[in-house]
């Protein structure tokens, strides 16, 4: 419940955000009370979405649900920043069509085959030739008609289950059949990772779901429209963060929580020691399924070097590394670690370090056509957002 009260609070905090110079006036002062932010109903919400989209009713009571389990006031800008990501990222599709799918998933699957040597081509031709049970089309032809996320992800169940139980286990190749599904699924040959008519990543939906969760069952949910906000919406607000407007909590949706708060951090370290970093919002390297790797990051690296440099007698090596290991956390900005590099930094810049920045980031996509960075995106959602915004005060002012 501790993780809901913050989303609880970061709801208001949003819907407050214009509002705080007023809450700041002398001690001793009377204050006045600052009324609640407005709770948007079904029907107002709908008509902050395209006028010509046909379901907006249903969408914009799959946002509200979303909204309300996360225990976030359906506040304009808490709505608007929902709407501005499913916008953005499937024009509200419920689940959108990956251009170029079927070049996509092949390629990735005849690159596995040719590293299992030279009989591997012709065990993943003679699965691709099976059908799925009750099925009239092969995995070949479904492979070739590929359109959507949700159809790749069934292929690739169906084809799992085919091996496991129909694969003729006397087959002369059985052992290399075995490497190409050697992982148990087939989620290494996706090459899609985001789904949903939020492309919300993958991993956390299952993280968000929980250990007992089923897998197929998570990924089917993401293909509906009500499951597809709830997870995305989720990851967008689900986390307290005082970012200064919503614009850095749109990067975070991109580039990873905090990655915003981060990159700020890493700017400031880097300035101060003059080792060059990539404000890319992440102080430690990751692996693919997002877990810390062993060796030290240049983040990293950089803030031993300040410690040793500014504050040795402050902060230990362990106590860097220790606190470091929370980047990720709410709490990472009550380290000694991070209170040390704002107030160092203000003291030998002289100017006020700033909480957030927008990281640098190239986004790597085989859905991308051209290079585009997590600045451009945020800065692409908190368009959609302000125009949001503009068409709910205009609705108000009537």
């Amino acid at each position: 419940m501790a993780a809901h009260r913050r989303g609880a609070r970061l709801g208001m905090l949003l819907a407050l955000g214009t509002m705080t110079a007023c809450a700041t006036r002398g001690a001793g002062t009377a204050q006045p009370s600052i009324p609640p932010p407005p709770r948007l109903s079904a029907s107002q919400v709908a008509k902050l979405m395209p006028p010509r989209l046909q379901d907006r009713e249903d969408w914009a009571r799959d946002v509200l649900a979303a909204l309300e389990v996360e225990e976030i006031a359906p506040s304009p800008p808490a709505v608007c920043s929902v709407l501005a990501v499913i916008e953005q990222e499937s024009g509200y599709k419920v689940d959108p069509a990956v251009p170029g799918l079927p070049k996509m998933v092949r390629a990735r699957l005849e690159e596995h085959a040719d590293k299992l040597g030279p009989l591997g081509r012709k065990v993943l031709a003679s699965v691709l030739e099976g059908r799925a049970k009750g099925s009239k089309k092969t995995f070949d032809e479904r492979l070739r008609a590929l359109r959507t996320e949700r159809d790749l992800d069934r292929l690739f169940r169906d084809m799992l289950a085919y091996y496991e139980n129909e694969y003729p286990s006397t087959f002369k190749v059985v052992d290399f059949a075995s490497g190409l599904f050697a992982s148990g699924n087939l989620s290494e040959f996706n090459p899609v990772t985001t789904a949903g008519s939020m492309q919300v990543s993958v991993r956390y939906a299952m993280q968000k779901a929980g250990e007992d969760a089923d897998p197929a069952e998570v990924r089917e949910s993401m293909y509906t429209r009500a499951g597809g906000v709830r997870y995305g919406t989720a990851r967008l607000l689900g986390y307290e963060a005082a970012y200064p407007e919503p614009l850095f909590r749109f990067a975070d949706y991109n580039a990873g929580v905090y990655a915003s708060r981060n990159a700020a951090l890493q700017s400031q370290v880097s300035r101060l020691t003059g080792h060059p970093l990539a404000p890319d919002g992440d102080l430690q390297l990751y692996d693919k399924q997002g877990q810390p790797r062993s060796e030290d990051s240049k983040s990293l690296l950089a803030l031993l070097a300040f410690r040793q440099r500014f504050a040795p007698e402050e902060l230990s090596e362990r106590q860097v590394r220790r606190d470091v290991r929370k980047e990720k956390e709410p709490d990472f900005e009550s380290t000694d670690t991070f209170r040390a590099v704002k107030r160092l930094y203000q003291r030998e810049t002289g100017e006020s370090p700033s909480y957030a920045q927008l990281p640098r980031v190239t986004l790597q996509s085989p859905k991308l056509k051209r290079e585009l960075t997590t600045a451009w995106f945020a800065r692409s959602v908190d368009q959609r957002f302000q125009k949001c915004m503009t068409r709910y005060r205009a609705l108000t002012a009537k």
